[in-house]
């Protein structure tokens, strides 16, 4: 059996006591702790705001955290759930998940679906 940590990155509204200047060392340090430990993978949430109902809060982009994830980890598996195939054009996604697969030394998990979140193509 294989286990994942889901990283905070405000979309549940997991970051709100946080300040934003302080988001990324949060992020960073448990997706290192999680690198450093038996943990498998991380992984965040393709999303553009909050939920249950959109807010001002930061919801942070997927791809550039795993970016940013791959830069600072050396062995965990990276992965978004998932990421919606109408929020970016196709070729986009291929070339974005390609250069995070090469950064990330092949450890990029790419989950794929159609979307659900209303609020997110208003």
């Amino acid at each position: 059996m294989r286990f994942g940590l889901f990283i905070p990155q405000g979309w549940r509204l997991d970051l709100v006591d946080i300040p934003t200047d302080k988001h990324w060392s949060v992020m960073r340090d448990l997706a290192t702790y999680a690198d450093n430990s038996t943990w498998d993978s991380v992984w965040v949430y393709d999303h553009f705001h909050t939920v249950p109902v959109p807010t001002d809060e930061a919801t942070h982009e997927a791809w550039t955290l795993m970016s940013a994830f791959a830069a600072v980890t050396d062995r965990v598996k990276l992965g978004q759930m998932c990421t919606a195939m109408s929020y970016r054009n196709p070729v986009y996604l291929a070339k974005v998940s390609s250069t995070n697969d090469i950064i990330s030394g092949g450890r990029t998990q790419m989950g794929i679906g159609a979307g659900w979140y209303e609020h997110e193509w208003r």
